[in-house]
Parts: structure tokens; sequence; C-alpha cells
């Protein structure tokens, strides 16, 4: 005898992966080779909005001037959370452990340092500052959602260094405009800190470890010709990234 079953049956993560298979092949079928047209959809963590994207957008546009870009800022587990949903196509983040069915390319070395604005009793300082004299410092730092703020507390702890966080904000440029007018502190990638002229670096000892700047991708997934010409395009050029 035979029986059929309704659809409601049908495991979730299957129907996913049929709806996912389906728009790809929908994307596949618009898709022109030679770049005239397209699409890419790419997210980012917000310390990139802040100095990458400029540039890198501006590069990718004059080389492909006929794709369009979706760009959006999300924390870090959102961007994989979006890949694996096929709401992205390509997301730049940091190395670490990402997801299961997640790739991660390494990109570039992002350096940080402790940053001071002109009001601040170390803007003129030139020996290092132990790690440990940030407890006499009030700091302004990101949320801690943010990747970035997980990779400044972790190596506090390490040191057993509890600052005193006065400012928490979700924004880098928030960050840059209360620290460049309040007697605090904040940590910020080098490169955004070279573009701040109203900003200074306080050398700390030991220093904040860099990191790795990584693109992510979704294993398996469609790639379209815009998104093969992007991840070329951002091999060819990360070392001449600002880090």
């Amino acid at each position: 005898m035979m029986r059929f079953l309704s659809p409601g049956w049908i495991p979730t993560r299957y129907a996913r992966r049929a709806l996912q298979d389906l728009t790809a092949g929908e994307r596949a079928v618009l898709d022109v080779r030679d770049l005239s047209r397209g699409s890419l959809r790419l997210a980012m963590t917000p310390t990139f909005t802040a100095y990458l994207i400029g540039p890198l957008v501006a590069d990718f546009h004059t080389r492909h001037p006929g794709i369009t870009l979706e760009i959006r800022e999300m924390t870090q587990d959102r961007i994989e959370s979006a890949l694996l949903d096929d709401q992205l196509d390509l997301g730049i983040a940091f190395s670490g452990a990402p997801l299961p069915a997640i790739t991660a390319a390494a990109l570039f070395t992002e350096t940080l340092s402790l940053v001071v604005g002109a009001a601040h009793p170390c803007a003129d300082r030139l020996l290092p500052l132990p790690i440990h004299e940030l407890r006499d410092h009030r700091l302004a730092l990101l949320s801690g959602d943010f990747a970035t703020r997980r990779h400044v507390d972790q190596h506090f702890a390490g040191h057993n260094v509890r600052p005193r966080i006065a400012v928490e904000a979700n924004s880098i440029s928030a960050l840059v405009e209360v620290v460049q007018r309040a007697p605090l502190a904040t940590v910020l990638p080098d490169a955004i800190t070279r573009e701040q002229p109203h900003l200074h670096p306080v050398p700390l000892e030991p220093p904040l470890p860099a990191r790795t700047v990584t693109l992510l991708r979704r294993d398996g997934a469609y790639q379209s010709t815009a998104a093969r010409a992007f991840i070329t395009f951002v091999n060819v050029t990360s070392g001449m990234f600002p880090s």
C-alpha cells in the first residue's frame, strides 16, 4: 500500500536547503560572465566600515562599474549566520573559530593601539604605558557584542587588568568623537588613528596583539561571477590594505 507524506513532514533543514538551491539557481540564470552587470551582497564588521570600505569599494567599482554592491554592517556572529542562510555572498571579519560550513581565507593583519585625544594627560607620552597602569585611566570602548571588544577584553584579562569603562558605544565614529573631546582613552585600529590628526596613539606594554582579517563565505554556496571577481580582487590587493 502506497503512503503519502504531508509537506509538513519535510525536515526544516532540507526545506531551507531546497530554498537556497532554488534561489542560487535563479541567480545563476541571471549571472553575466563579462561583469557588465551583476550584484554582490557583502557584509563587514563595524571596524572595517570606518577605514576599509571606502578605498575597497572605490577600487572595485572602478574596475567593475556594472556590479551593484549591497553592503551591510553586522557583528561577526550575524555575518556567519547570514552566510549560512544565503542572505550574503561574502563577509569580511576576523580569524577565529567560524561556524561549521563557513570558510575563512586570510587577507591581511590589523594592528591596534591605545589612543587618546589632546585633552588626555598621556597625549604627549613617548614611553610605553605599562598595562597595569590602565587601572588609573577611564576608557571608552565598543560594546561587548563586538569582536573588537572581546579581543581587547581578552588581552586585559590575560594581564589581570580591569580598566574603568566610562563609555560603551556601538560605533567607531562615536568613539572617535568622544575621545577627541573628553579625557578618555580608547582602542582603535592604527589605520583609523593615522587618519585622525587630533588623536594620539599611546604605546602600551605589552602591546595589544594584532589580528588577522579574513574573507568569509559559505561552503558549497553558488558563487556568482561578481563574487568570484571580488574574491580575486581582494586577494590581489590585500597587501595594499592599511593595517
